[in-house]
């Protein structure tokens, strides 16, 4: 938290600039792009073809993207990418050499970006060396990958003096690349991700990491979708260490589901919360009633609010696990079970696991409570149902761990 704070106190103040959205560009075919702009926009606005794009799917368009970020970060105007498909062949590479403090990026019209890379390095990498601000990526763009590039979309901020912030993503989709998503690393914080969607992707869906003494944080995440993908839905991390890392990626609503290992993975806990998630047969890699499989896995503290979990054939045997040291908060929420996972009869709301300084708090919840053998971790259940260690608990009553 210090060294949140501190960054803080660092980062230069700027003035946001609001972007009317556009109506989409009338064209059939890529050439009929070039200077048409809709009349919301400035005059001055371009489109990725005034930089050589062609947008027929085969022609490597990879350099008129990198040109259309240039200019859009020094010139501070969002570029348009009508709906075309685009093929990327090389990684669309943006680094700042100056400091930036107004709208620039994206606004796509339903572009497919359909990466030919082999190299093993992201479709979309953007770097901060200075102070960064109002990145958008907006208006639906889809990246597929081929397997041969890393990620799909990775944002950088190594270092505690140097920022990426306040950019906003919506509607951007990210299907079967090599490794994640979308990764934010470092100084990355105070961003919006909307209506997004991570899948088939080689390990995680999204990651969020401190990283290089950078703090990520202040993430806020809705109506995202995180499926089909090799390792974790979502995973807030640290690459500076085993332990640790972001704590505050906000989650409301939208599904998590078909991954091959936890939905959510928090390894320093959630500060923010999780509210409004649908999870169903994560921990796929797991068989059915493993007892370290979950929907959501947890260090230290966890708070969830108005979340279900379902699974059949999944190992998410909890909707959440963990090893808690401090408050863990569980609202609303509900786990349910069906075909093999059903059949185990191990089918709980959560496990209790911690030391002693660790409370797992549930209220109007569903599911029942499993107990780690010799968990010093302690724990109540306020008008909740399903089965505990104590018997059944009741919807008009509180059962605690010293019951």
């Amino acid at each position: 938290m210090d060294s949140l704070i501190a960054r803080r106190r660092l980062i230069a103040g700027g003035t946001a600039l609001g972007i009317a959205s556009g109506v989409a560009v009338a064209a059939t075919r890529p050439a009929q792009a070039l200077g048409v702009v809709p009349s919301s926009f400035n005059h001055a606005t371009k489109s990725v073809f005034d930089f050589g794009a062609v947008g027929d799917g085969v022609t490597d368009d990879s350099a008129a993207f990198i040109a259309a970020l240039n200019f859009s970060a020094s010139q501070g105007q969002v570029v348009l990418v009508p709906g075309f498909n685009y093929a990327i062949k090389e990684p669309i590479v943006w680094s700042s050499s100056n400091d930036i403090g107004k709208p620039w990026g994206f606004i796509s019209q339903g572009a497919t970006l359909l990466s030919r890379i082999t190299t093993g390095r992201p479709v979309i990498s953007l770097t901060s060396n200075n102070t960064v601000r109002y990145f958008q990526l907006t208006g639906g763009m889809k990246i597929q990958g081929g397997g041969g590039e890393s990620d799909g979309l990775h944002i950088y901020a190594l270092g505690g003096s140097v920022f990426f912030y306040n950019a906003m993503i919506d509607g951007l989709s990210v299907e079967a690349v090599g490794k994640d998503g979308l990764v934010f690393e470092g100084n990355v914080f105070e961003t919006t991700i909307m209506s997004s969607y991570f899948q088939d992707c080689g390990q995680n869906g999204a990651t969020f990491a401190q990283s290089h003494g950078g703090v990520c944080s202040a993430i806020l995440a809705v109506g995202c979708f995180f499926n089909q993908n090799g390792n974790y839905g979502l995973c807030a991390t640290n690459y500076d260490a085993y332990y640790g890392g972001t704590t505050d990626v906000r989650v409301y609503g939208g599904y998590c589901r078909d991954n091959q290992s936890y939905g959510f993975y928090y390894n320093n806990g959630t500060s923010g919360g999780i509210e409004q998630v649908g999870f169903e047969n994560n921990c796929k890699s797991m068989g059915p009633g493993s007892a370290n499989g979950a929907h959501v896995y947890g260090l230290v503290a966890v708070m969830m609010r108005a979340c279900s979990g379902y699974n059949e054939y999944g190992g998410a045997t909890y909707l959440l696990n963990g090893w808690f040291s401090g408050l863990t908060y569980l609202e609303g929420c509900g786990q349910a079970a069906g075909g093999a996972m059903a059949a185990t009869g191990m089918s709980r709301l959560v496990n209790i696991n911690g030391s002693n300084t660790g409370h797992v708090l549930m209220v109007a919840c569903n599911g029942g409570v499993n107990v780690a053998s010799g968990t010093a971790c302690s724990w109540e259940a306020q008008n909740c149902s399903g089965t505990s260690p104590l018997g059944t608990l009741s919807v008009r009553a509180t059962v605690t761990s010293s019951t």
